[in-house]
């Protein structure tokens, strides 16, 4: 499986997906003109990893800004394959979902997943986004 790394556009945020380690990352703002375009190789990759983990665990990271109602469907995708992965009794799945200090939006939105997935999400609080970036690949 190839690793997804992307660098963040005005429009599209940054990727970090590495599938060897099982460390995922998207970090930024979210309202691709195509959201569906823009994730579907992505949720594919994914899908593709739960089925078969080469690692022990995985921990995806999310610290979105910003993101659009046209994100939430491959959003949900993401959280399905993840799910699919938390089922597997061999493989713990860490999930982290941060927003930015005052941004009752993002952490409503991270409430939300977790409530809609019983994933275990832990929802972090932390001063700003941009300067937290790369969290698992340094």
């Amino acid at each position: 499986m190839k690793n997804i790394h992307l660098k963040p556009t005005q429009n599209t945020p940054r990727l970090d997906f590495d599938f060897e380690k099982g460390l995922f990352e998207i970090t930024g703002v979210s309202y691709p003109e195509y959201a569906k375009e823009f994730y579907d190789p992505i949720v594919n990759t994914l899908e593709k990893y739960a089925l078969n983990p080469p690692t022990r665990q995985t921990r995806m990271v999310f610290k979105f800004t910003y993101f659009n109602t046209g994100t939430n469907t491959p959003l949900s995708s993401i959280f399905k394959a993840l799910e699919t992965l938390a089922a597997r009794p061999d493989h713990p799945v860490i999930i982290n979902w941060y927003f930015e200090t005052d941004d009752d939006d993002m952490r409503e939105l991270g409430e939300y997943f977790q409530t809609l997935t019983h994933l275990p999400i832990e929802i972090i609080e932390i001063g700003e986004i941009e300067n937290q970036s790369q969290e698992l690949f340094g």
